[in-house]
């Protein structure tokens, strides 16, 4: 009992410590990292909790233009639909756009891990010889780099994907280096993931002593890593182990406590998983009136899936909706940037211009050409047009309506109002030349 509190609160205390950093962090771009690093932290307990804090950061980087945040927050997004569980096509499409930012940026880090993100999406879907190509290739990466938490998510992925090709040699060779990898780290996630894992290969061989050996130990970690879809299903690991030893009343505590969990944070398939095991364990004890309950929990967790696919159909179209205003900010942000920049250049010319102007104008001791300054004048003419025109066009644009008509009618009415101050001033030269 102590060993469990203490890890569950160095967990929490990662939480507060990130929530703090969120909260004092001064500049945008870092508020985009903290946000992004915060959500991970819920992806195993509340996924939903994650898809908000990444949206969040994701809106963020668009808006100030910061393209590695982008990326860093899609895959973050992308996480969220896939431990939704049912809407693995969606969460590859944007494991993809992040893939597309982190090359175009040639981000090293973020390629890797949206290889490893788009491994695992193969493997869910079941092209488990695909998930290994995208395995080997971000296992490269991350080695160039020298991640030790991304190598050893990686070898652990690995693993998985040999355990469902049923070469379970390999796989427990990747996960024994997976564990080796993280223990040196004391990264608790994929300490408890892989040991989880683990038990399935010795389960799987029929070695069921060192199933439940492998199972307990991984308890531990996935408690303090809050990893509670791994604890749902190592627990009902263990459950399918005491059955297969005929331990009957320890194979219907782990089921129910794998169950519980489940439920308490709503991972419907662990909920499907529990409860037909449960069901299967009382028809065969023949108590019918128990085997019917947690079949109608199987039926009802079945129904849900369904209606929660529905449901992030509908977050899926709010989901792309919030990408195309984040785009659309990020373009309008653009735009500015490159207004102001022209305005800029074009001050910077027109001042330039009314120098030459005056000096040739106010100079005792060059002689000025009559037509080189009214070359001049005229070039000043246009760059102040021009000047005008970038100041005054998103304010008159937006006040038009973007109507070519009368906006055109505005900027005549501009035209005629300069030409005759030129003229003006052309008149004013002649005098100054002539004085001159």
């Amino acid at each position: 009992m102590c060993i469990c509190i203490s890890s569950i609160n160095a967990q929490n205390r990662a939480k507060d410590s990130l929530k703090l950093l969120l909260l004092n962090e001064k500049t945008d771009t870092g508020r985009v990292i903290r946000l992004a690093e915060l959500s991970f932290e819920y992806l195993e307990s509340k996924p939903d909790t994650t898809m908000v804090l990444a949206l969040e950061a994701l809106s963020l980087a668009s808006k100030i233009g910061f393209v590695k945040g982008e990326a860093i927050s899609l895959n973050r997004v992308g996480n969220a639909y896939r431990a939704f569980g049912n809407n693995y096509p969606k969460a590859m499409e944007i494991y993809l756009q992040a893939l597309k930012l982190n090359e175009k940026i040639n981000n090293t880090d973020g390629i890797q891990r949206n290889y490893v993100n788009i491994g695992a999406i193969y493997n869910l879907q079941g092209d488990y010889r695909l998930a290994l190509e995208y395995f080997l290739k971000s296992k490269e990466l991350a080695e160039k780099i020298n991640n030790k938490a991304s190598i050893s998510i990686v070898l652990t992925n690995i693993g998985k994907s040999y355990y469902h090709l049923k070469i379970y040699d390999s796989a427990r060779i990747y996960q024994l280096l997976a564990y080796d990898v993280a223990f040196g780290i004391n990264y608790s996630r994929v300490i408890g993931g892989s040991q989880s894992d683990l038990g399935d290969i010795y389960f799987e061989t029929g070695q069921n002593a060192l199933a439940i050996e492998f199972y307990r130990f991984s308890i531990t970690y996935l408690k303090k890593a809050e990893h509670d879809r791994g604890l749902s299903k190592t627990y009902l690991g263990m459950a399918k182990v005491f059955e297969k030893n005929i331990q009957n009343d320890s194979a219907l505590y782990y089921a129910k406590l794998s169950l519980q969990i489940a439920q308490r944070i709503g991972l419907i398939h662990q909920v499907r998983d529990a409860g037909r095991f449960l069901s299967s364990y009382y028809r065969n004890m023949r108590i019918q009136d128990s085997a019917y309950f947690y079949q109608d929990i199987t039926k009802a967790a079945n129904d849900s899936l369904f209606s929660q696919q529905k449901s992030r159909q509908f977050q899926t179209l709010v989901f792309d909706e919030k990408l195309r205003q984040a785009d659309i900010a990020a373009a309008e942000l653009k735009d500015k940037k490159k207004r102001n920049n022209n305005l800029q250049y074009a001050a910077i010319a027109l001042g330039l211009i009314t120098f030459v102007i005056l000096f040739l104008l106010l100079s005792h001791s060059i002689v000025a050409n009559q037509k080189l300054i009214r070359f001049f004048g005229v070039v000043a003419l246009l760059l102040v047009f021009e000047f005008i025109n970038l100041f005054i066009h998103p304010y008159l644009s937006h006040a038009t309506n973007d109507s070519p008509l009368i906006m055109l009618l505005v900027m005549v009415c501009i035209a005629a109002l300069l030409v005759p101050a030129h003229h003006r001033l052309e008149k004013w030269i002649s005098h100054r030349l002539v004085e001159k």
